[in-house]
């Protein structure tokens, strides 16, 4: 199969018609690609991937995917009715019943594209194990309007990411204790390898494989879990990732809405935070 990637040309036809004379002299433009289409097979459900080499696609047969026996990514929460179950961070009680019978817990909700960090600054009404959204829009709990997934995941840490953005897919650290929802998913493993699987889902090849699977867009869990991940480990992973973690964290040190929260910029302050 012969296929030519033309999409940055305005008005394709002349670089079409370029690419198959030069074809038709035994040459080949850059943006002309021959393919065996059994080979499409080896990446699931079989994509058009026509642009990247064969050694790429048999990647998703010599390595394992991201969902293995100790890594899986999740669905959260869909309350059905955020303005009802959903308060900024610092809109919810501080006092002794809210400590003694908590009911809002921090939720992680997807948000703007922050790679490696991004503060938890949203909490849902999650009080006696999500009673009141178990049962929203149907007092039976028949048919509720909401959709409480994965919940034996939730309070785990882990990795999180926006569902849907249009700058890329930005995997951050999730704290222990947090409810996540179904724009910001859960993906989980090990909680002392979760700084090098950090460093793994926010590298370029590992963005680059997620991208050859979906839509424009839309960073669904399925393509996550498909999505293949090296075994091998590399000891310098986790401290890079955490590095990166406390760069893109210092900033919210002088923001005062953040949990990260130490005192204003221009206070002084430790020159080790």
């Amino acid at each position: 199969m012969i296929c030519f990637r033309l999409l940055d040309s305005k008005d394709p036809a002349q670089p079409l018609a370029d690419a198959v004379r030069a074809l038709a002299n035994e040459e080949a433009t850059p943006d002309t690609y021959e393919v065996e289409p059994t080979s499409f097979r080896h990446i699931p459900n079989a994509p058009f991937a026509y642009w990247v080499s064969e050694k790429i696609r048999k990647l998703f047969v010599t390595l394992s995917p991201f969902e293995s026996e100790n890594r899986t990514a999740k669905q959260g929460l869909v309350s059905a009715d955020d303005f009802r179950f959903v308060r900024s961070a610092w809109e919810t009680p501080v006092n002794q019943h809210e400590i003694t019978n908590q009911t809002w817990f921090h939720f992680a909700k997807g948000g703007s594209y922050s790679p490696f960090y991004a503060d938890v600054f949203l909490k849902v009404n999650w009080g006696k194990l999500g009673g009141e959204i178990r049962f929203f829009g149907d007092p039976n709990g028949y048919k509720p309007s909401s959709r409480p997934q994965s919940t034996s995941y939730y309070f785990r840490p882990g990795l999180t990411w926006s569902l849907r953005t249009q700058s890329g897919l930005g995997m951050r650290i999730m704290p222990r204790g947090c409810v996540f929802g179904h724009k910001g998913p859960l993906a989980t493993t090990d909680v002392d390898t979760l700084p090098h699987y950090l460093a793994l889902t926010t590298s370029t090849p590992f963005k680059a494989l997620v991208e050859l699977q979906m839509a424009f867009g839309s960073y669904e869990v399925g393509v996550i879990q498909r999505t293949v991940i090296p075994e091998k480990d590399d000891l310098r992973l986790p401290d890079l990732a955490k590095h990166a973690w406390q760069n893109k964290r210092k900033p919210d040190t002088a923001t005062l809405t953040s949990h990260a929260f130490i005192a204003p910029a221009l206070a002084p302050r430790s020159k080790h935070i």
